[in-house]
């Protein structure tokens, strides 16, 4: 009696393996082709938004050095464009104490 009770309990489960099996390849296959075929799609999206991310942070690391060499170029303009400054100064008075308009005195005797 116990050997029919445990034969009938072998013989449920592995029907019940065979269903699910059976189920599995009927209703889940379909659901599992699905799956994969979103997955691949997800990951060639993924890829192409990492490319143009890539080529985002290409283009800004570009504009920062380009951001940096023009910060270089104001400081060695205003450098320059001092030195000019203090140069036309310079030339301004030597024209004039040449040209006599204004004179530079020898002693502080003739001034007074």
């Amino acid at each position: 009696m116990i050997w029919i009770n445990l034969g009938i309990i072998v013989l449920a489960l592995v029907g019940l393996g065979l269903y699910g099996f059976l189920l599995y390849r009927n209703h889940m296959k379909t659901d599992i082709r699905r799956v994969t075929r979103l997955t691949e799609r997800f990951k060639i999206r993924a890829n192409v938004i990492q490319g143009l991310v890539n080529e985002i942070k290409q283009h800004v690391d570009t504009v920062n050095s380009s951001v940096k060499q023009m910060k270089s170029y104001s400081v060695k303009v205003k450098d320059e464009a001092m030195e000019l400054k203090q140069a036309t100064v310079g030339l301004t008075k030597e024209i004039k104490r040449t040209a006599g308009i204004e004179r530079q005195d020898v002693s502080t005797e003739t001034k007074i």
